[in-house]
């Protein structure tokens, strides 16, 4: 878990400037309402944007909660990266593209309910992971420890060293897999696996200045739950040197 409540000059939101993205977001989550109640062609496109508005809105309640001095617009994630908007987009078009050349055959149930599940199941953890590290949880990595940095270790960090990110990778290829978008589930499946692979190798780097042996031990007995990502190598003779430091 990313964990440090410093201090970082974050402007906080104005009551207007939430205003306007949450109407943003609730405009999105009554579009796929009105899609999944009215729509027989594209119930699975109403379903892909009411779980993608939750996705948003609940960052920032969740933030609020539970991070009230970190809270800013970036807490919605709606401006994640450039990288992030080009990939809604891509799935978008395929979705729509695939729709008019297949149309009736567009839609199979076992893929949209598989992914339908795994969206739900994957933002479930991803929003578990930050209720448990509460005011511990932050969205950018930190590079410096603060006086109340604490190792979470508990709840869904027991059986995830990153669980808001193997979450969030099981939700993004899901919401592809809900569309029934065979070329974005594996882009989607690439892109995702690459980003959180260097974002966790980066994070352990510090985690492992910040805590030492304890997060050694930690390293070595919970795993990531992304496949193939193992995170930071630590070189065997530093690890011993952490480990001993500890006893």
């Amino acid at each position: 878990a990313v964990v440090s409540t410093q201090s970082t000059g974050i402007v906080k939101p104005t009551e207007h400037g939430v205003l306007y993205r949450a109407y943003f977001i609730g405009t999105v989550a009554s579009a796929g309402l009105i899609l999944c109640k009215y729509s027989d062609d594209h119930k699975q496109l109403g379903a892909y944007l009411l779980g993608l508005s939750f996705f948003h809105i609940s960052e920032y309640l969740l933030t609020a909660l539970y991070k009230e001095k970190k809270l800013s617009y970036d807490s919605f994630l709606l401006n994640h990266s450039t990288a992030y908007h080009i990939a809604l987009t891509i799935g978008l078009v395929e979705y729509l593209i695939t729709y008019v050349n297949l149309y009736e055959d567009k839609f199979y149930a076992p893929i949209y309910w598989t992914g339908g599940v795994m969206m739900i199941a994957g933002d479930t953890i991803r929003k578990l992971a930050m209720i448990t590290a509460a005011d511990n949880f932050d969205h950018i990595v930190q590079d410096t420890k603060a006086s109340d940095h604490r190792l979470v270790t508990h709840g869904v960090y027991s059986i995830s060293r990153h669980p808001s990110y193997m979450g969030w990778f099981y939700w993004a290829v899901a919401t592809q897999l809900l569309l029934c978008n065979p070329v974005c589930t594996c882009l989607y499946a690439y892109a995702a696996w690459k980003f959180f692979s260097e974002r966790i190798e980066e994070e352990e780097y510090y985690l492992l200045q910040f805590f030492r042996g304890d997060y050694v031990h930690y390293k070595e007995t919970v795993g990531v739950g992304i496949p193939g990502i193992r995170g930071y190598e630590i070189a065997s003779d530093l690890r011993d040197q952490m480990l001993k430091k500890n006893e």
